[in-house]
This record gives C-alpha cells, structure tokens and sequence, in this order.
C-alpha cells in the first residue's frame, strides 16, 4: 500500500532547465522569424 512516493526537488532541476532553456531558444527564434520582413519581392513601387 506504499503508493505514494516524494519527488526529490533536486533530481529534476536538471531536466527543468534545460526544458526552460530549450523553451526561451525557441522563443528568441519565434520572435526573430516573425519581426524579420519579407523578402518574397514586395517591391510593388
């Protein structure tokens, strides 16, 4: 009946921030891909 068991805070810190890093990664790149402009040929001056 010893079902329930604790989660050492210190054996996921690890996993966490590389989760963390990973995350902020993708992120910088979302930013970068959406602020550059297109370069499909707009010029329709």
């Amino acid at each position: 009946m010893d079902s329930f068991t604790y989660v050492n805070i210190f054996e996921t810190k690890g996993l966490e921030y590389l989760l963390l890093l990973c995350f902020w990664g993708l992120f910088v790149y979302l930013i970068k891909y959406l602020s550059t402009p297109d370069k499909k040929g707009n010029d329709s001056s």
